[in-house]
């Protein structure tokens, strides 16, 4: 199975949609201009590296 991001609206679908479907599927879909591989983004929280002071 493989994630993908579609780029167009197809029947089932609208563009931004993210959907894990079949390789095949994807591979075609993709060679078509349909859609993208979909990487997910992994976001990290910054944490402040100052204290605040009170006072």
């Amino acid at each position: 199975m493989a994630k993908i991001r579609y780029l167009q609206r197809t029947h089932d679908s609208v563009t931004g949609d993210v959907k894990t479907v079949d390789e095949r599927c994807a591979r075609v879909l993709v060679l078509l201009g349909k859609a993208e591989y979909f990487t997910e983004v992994t976001t990290r929280v910054r944490k402040n590296k100052r204290k605040a002071e009170n006072g």
